[in-house]
């Protein structure tokens, strides 16, 4: 009978020990420890009575913030409040719209602690780790949640700026919920780890069955990296305006002998560009904006064959500035190859 009982009360405190879970005790750890490097990031608009705006930043810096560009693009006054309720000042010190990232300098604070990026690549995480993230939903907060990572891989579904984000190849997606404020938070795993940020939510009502999307941390990490370094990104830039096959008249591409819409036009060449250096040559157009010819069709990059412009803008971007990469183009009925040496994007 006394054994009976002492099984009983072995099996009631190894049941009771389930009710805090590692896993549980892990993400209240992360969570305290993420806290004091989170902010809440306000402006106005720009527009007269403009107003206010609100997103999440977190610090990488003893002074530095790092938030989502379209956060701040159009809004004055920046200020940052922290965990504890001080607010700062703070100003723009670099951007980065290719992969939706602005880097912030606080006036007259030091961070109360900096948040570290993991060392691993995207593709790399396992589908399913836990993560956490915590941020300024509806400006209130700091508060936190978590999920798992549900995916990496490109976006299918367009955000509302598609020049905003155009450079990120690969996106990460969470289960973990996010509303409108928490653009700009930092993704988590459970070792307390930046692993991407926060850029928005898609495929329902915020908050509400849709689907988090974050920029991966490897990336962001390298962003900064630059913008601390040179003040813009790094990354490859061919310097050309593009249009999707499929968005052009059929009739347009079936005059010059197209027959499939996988690939992208150059619409223009920016002067002095990698495309101008080249010799890409853009769309002629007449005096109202109505194209006149197609410009040289881009067909593959690398001879990885490319189905739409932003799989041009994706693979240039994954390479550095003086990198060569080897266009496959239509042009006069004919393919033909290009070598084209990039250069960093001009400062904004």
């Amino acid at each position: 009978m006394r054994a009976l009982l002492l099984l009983a009360l072995l099996l009631t405190l190894v049941l009771g020990q389930r009710l805090v879970a590692p896993e549980e005790v892990a993400r209240a750890q992360v969570i305290q420890k993420a806290l004091p490097a989170v902010v809440r990031v306000q402006g106005s608009t720009l527009s007269p009575g403009g107003e206010d705006v609100v997103g999440t930043g977190f610090f990488v810096g003893p002074s530095r913030v790092v938030t989502n560009y379209h956060v701040i693009r159009d809004l004055k006054d920046l200020t940052v409040r922290l965990a504890d309720g001080r607010t700062f000042l703070a100003e723009r010190y670099a951007v980065d719209p290719g992969i939706d990232l602005a880097l912030l300098t606080v006036r007259g604070a030091r961070a109360p602690r900096v948040l570290a990026f993991a060392q691993v690549e995207a593709r790399r995480l396992p589908l399913g780790m836990g993560v956490v993230l915590v941020g300024f939903p509806y400006g209130q907060g700091p508060l936190a949640s978590f999920g798992i990572l549900s995916g990496v891989g490109p976006l299918e579904v367009p955000l509302p700026d598609p020049s905003v984000g155009a450079e990120v190849g690969e996106y990460l997606f969470t289960d973990a919920p996010l509303t409108v404020g928490n653009s700009g938070s930092p993704l988590l795993n459970l070792q307390g780890e930046v692993v991407g940020l926060v850029a928005d939510v898609i495929g329902g009502p915020a908050g509400i069955g849709g689907i988090g999307v974050a920029v991966p941390g490897d990336l962001v990490a390298q962003s900064i990296a630059d913008l601390e370094r040179f003040g813009v990104p790094q990354r490859g830039w061919l310097g050309a305006s593009l249009i999707s096959l499929d968005e052009l008249p059929p009739v347009l591409l079936r005059a010059v002998g197209l027959t499939s819409t996988q690939g992208a036009m150059v619409d223009r060449v920016e002067p002095g560009s990698p495309a101008a250096r080249a010799g890409l040559k853009g769309a002629q157009r007449d005096t109202q904006g109505r194209l006149l010819a197609l410009g040289d069709v881009i067909l593959a990059v690398d001879g990885v064959a490319v189905k739409d412009k932003a799989d041009v803008v994706r693979l240039v971007a994954q390479r550095r500035p003086g990198d060569r990469v080897r266009l496959t183009l239509w042009r006069d009925r004919r393919r033909l190859e290009v070598t084209v040496v990039l250069m960093a994007r001009p400062r904004e």
